[in-house]
C-alpha cells in the first residue's frame, strides 16, 4: 500500500467514521490541519475533492474543510488588499486574526500548500527560515479570477 493510501486509510478511520461508532474525539480543523501538515508535500497538488469525499467524510468536518477552503482563496487577495491600502505586507499572525484561523500554524501550512502546488501561480513569496510573507504579486492577483475577488470587493 502506498504511503498516501495509507494515510488516508489511517485519516479515514480517525476522522471519518460513521454508522454506530462512537464519533472521533477532537475539533474537526484540529484534524484537517493536522492530516495536511502530514500529507501535503512539495510538487504535490492537494485535492480539495479527495479530502471530501474521502478522508472527510463527517459532516462538521466537511463544514469545517468548507471554511478552509474558502478562506484558501481568499488569502492571496487580502494579503494583496492590506498591502496596497497599508503599504506594509501582513504577517501571519494578522492573517490568522482575519481568518479565524485558530489552529497553529494553520495559515502556514495553507501557504505551504500554495507554494507546493504546481497547478498554482507564485502570488507571494515568504522567507525560508520564519516563513512570513516578504513580497506580493498584486498585478499577478488581480489577474487570477479564482483569487481576486477580495481585491476586487475593497474598491
Amino acid at each position: 500500500m502506498s504511503r498516501r493510501l495509507a494515510a488516508i486509510v489511517i485519516a479515514f478511520f480517525i476522522g471519518g467514521c460513521s454508522g454506530g461508532e462512537e464519533a472521533p474525539k477532537g475539533d474537526p480543523e484540529e484534524r484537517i490541519v493536522a492530516y495536511l501538515k502530514e500529507n501535503a508535500r512539495p510538487g504535490e497538488a492537494v485535492f480539495i475533492t479527495d479530502l471530501y469525499n474521502n478522508v472527510f467524510t463527517a459532516r462538521e468536518e466537511q463544514e469545517a474543510l468548507d471554511r478552509i477552503t474558502a478562506a484558501f482563496f481568499k488569502i492571496p487577495a487580502t494579503a494583496a488588499r492590506i498591502y496596497t491600502d497599508t503599504g506594509r505586507i501582513p504577517s501571519l499572525q494578522e492573517l490568522s486574526d482575519l481568518f479565524q484561523f485558530r489552529i497553529p500554524g494553520e495559515i502556514d501550512i495553507l501557504l505551504k500548500i500554495m507554494e507546493y502546488d504546481p497547478r498554482m501561480p507564485r502570488l507571494l513569496e515568504r522567507d525560508p527560515a520564519t516563513g512570513e510573507i516578504t513580497s506580493i504579486d498584486v498585478d499577478r492577483i488581480a489577474s487570477e479570477a479564482r483569487f481576486r475577488r477580495p481585491l476586487e470587493n475593497s474598491n
